[in-house]
Formats: structure tokens, C-alpha cells, sequence
């Protein structure tokens, strides 16, 4: 008799600790990572970026827009040389005219995840961004996926990507300024 209060007192207390899935989702649409000032659907957005190894930094010019519901761009160093296109959806993110040097499978993918993750975060048919534990203090917005990416949006102009799995940090800063299309 005394083990079965005992477990029934732990089943008790464990089910008063777990999360309902609605609440989650809940939560995660009152976060948005994206907002107007940071990415535009209608017009073209440029940032800077700065992929930092353990072995070195490499920094361009990163430029999305939004065609036909998907996410387009570019990712150009800063000697005018075009490193790599790419096209994003909820469903998979492509990678066209890679640079010979990075252009090998397992940085193709990692590339193209690190990629899709940031452009498809708010996207609610990302499976992906829905696992993902989102808060917000301190004017920062911080979004972890698995304790394997984090995703962190700065009340000054940043945004930081790091893939902790494979050692990389991307770093965004908005261009002021645009107005093409």
C-alpha cells in the first residue's frame, strides 16, 4: 500500500511538470523572430555577414527576397566574388553555383540547414522551427533547436547564428539604406 501512494504521488507530480503541446505552439507564435524592420517579403534585404570557424572568418554581403513564396539570395564576399545562391522553403533549402572550394557535400548541408533555419524560423510549416524553445529578455529574442542551433536577434542591429554542432557562428547585420527592389 505504501508504494502505491508513493507512485502514485510520482506519476502525480510528473504529469503536473509536462508541457501541453497546445501551450507550446501558443507561445511560440507570440514570439516572432522576423519583424517588418529586420525582413521585408516585398523587397529586396541585404545584411552583412560574417561566418566565423574555428579556423577563420569569411565576410560578404548576404541578399534575400521573397519570390513565388520562397526565400532567394545571394551570399557575395566582400571582393565582389559570388560564393553561393540559394533558394529556401519549409520543405528544403538548395544550394546553386557554389564555390569550388566550399562546394563538398557535408558543407553543402550544413550550409543549406544553417540557411533554411534562419529564413524558415516563423514559418509554421518548418518542422524544425516548431521544436524549438523560444524567449524573449532583455530586448533579446533567443530561439534553441535541440541545444544544437541558436538563433539570437540583438536590440542593435544583430542577429547571431550558431551552430553548435559544427563550431560555426553567423553573424547579420542589417544594411541601412535599402530601397531597391
Amino acid at each position: 500500500m505504501r508504494y502505491l501512494v508513493l507512485s502514485s504521488f510520482l506519476l502525480l507530480l510528473l504529469a503536473s511538470c509536462s508541457t501541453s503541446k497546445l501551450l507550446v505552439n501558443k507561445e511560440k507564435q507570440s514570439i516572432p523572430f522576423w519583424t517588418s524592420e529586420w525582413l521585408e517579403e516585398t523587397k529586396k534585404n541585404d545584411f552583412r555577414i560574417t561566418i566565423t570557424t574555428p579556423k577563420a572568418n569569411i565576410t560578404g554581403i548576404f541578399m534575400v527576397k521573397k519570390i513565388d513564396g520562397k526565400w532567394k539570395g545571394s551570399i557575395i564576399n566582400e571582393f565582389g566574388i559570388k560564393v553561393l545562391d540559394f533558394e529556401s522553403s519549409a520543405k528544403e533549402c538548395k544550394l546553386f553555383n557554389v564555390l569550388s572550394f566550399i562546394n563538398k557535400w557535408y558543407i553543402r548541408n550544413t550550409l543549406a540547414s544553417d540557411i533554411q533555419f534562419i529564413m524558415e524560423i516563423d514559418n509554421p510549416n518548418f518542422a524544425s522551427g516548431m521544436k524549438t524553445t523560444r524567449c524573449f529578455s532583455d530586448d533579446i529574442v533567443t530561439i534553441n533547436y535541440k541545444n544544437q542551433k541558436e538563433l539570437r536577434r540583438f536590440s542593435n542591429e544583430k542577429i547571431e547564428l550558431k551552430n553548435i554542432r559544427r563550431c560555426l557562428t553567423y553573424t547579420f547585420t542589417k544594411i541601412a539604406g535599402n530601397d531597391t527592389n
